[in-house]
């Protein structure tokens, strides 16, 4: 087997690798009922999307952000979700956000054509949320990576609306204000109706 052979080879299981840890990570911190999140999940939805084979993976190798870019410019409706697993992301949290939340008003601003999706991330270095930590989940591989979610804004603000009538959201911030993000997402929302 030649070089490239091999790291292609490397490639494809450590790509496998990853795609197994995130659907367990999902199964096991996502989609189980939760005692502190009063019995629900802490993703309402995310059993029923994977079911449905509504899940899209795919691969950030480099910084360059311009396969997020393809994805935000030509959006597959086959999937409610696209995950970008960031193998070469900023190493500071707050300026990976900071990108994500540039990113949210560019496409609030048209810049990638269609203005009804929304991206989420997580990096690393993030702060634990209690609230879906499993104690069971353990990792595959000992790759680190951030992750980036694109979804149909208006399809996340529906469930985002759905779920205001339960008590999710009083089990998520308890007496705080929603955080920065959520208000930011909320009026990017009401704007695609303007």
């Amino acid at each position: 087997m030649d070089m490239a052979q091999l790291e292609s080879h490397n490639r494809f299981d450590l790509e496998e690798s990853i795609r197994q840890e995130v659907r367990d990570w999902s199964k096991q911190t996502l989609e189980l009922p939760n005692d502190d999140l009063g019995g629900m999940s802490a993703c309402p939805y995310a059993k029923k999307t994977w079911e449905a084979h509504q899940v899209l993976m795919t691969f950030k190798r480099t910084t360059s952000f311009v396969d997020v870019f393809k994805s935000l410019e030509s959006y597959d409706d086959t999937y409610r979700i696209h995950i970008v697993i960031d193998l070469d992301y900023e190493e500071d949290g707050v300026q990976f956000h900071n990108r994500v939340e540039a990113l949210n008003y560019a496409i609030s601003n048209g810049v990638f054509g269609d203005r009804d999706l929304w991206i989420m991330g997580s990096h690393p270095d993030d702060e634990a949320n209690e609230a879906i930590e499993s104690d069971t989940f353990e990792e595959l591989n000992d790759v680190s990576y951030a992750m980036l979610y694109i979804q149909r804004l208006k399809d996340l603000q529906n469930a985002v609306h759905k779920l205001k009538n339960t008590d999710y959201y009083s089990f998520v911030f308890g007496d705080e204000e929603p955080p920065h993000v959520f208000q930011l997402r909320e009026r990017f929302y009401n704007q695609l109706a303007e």
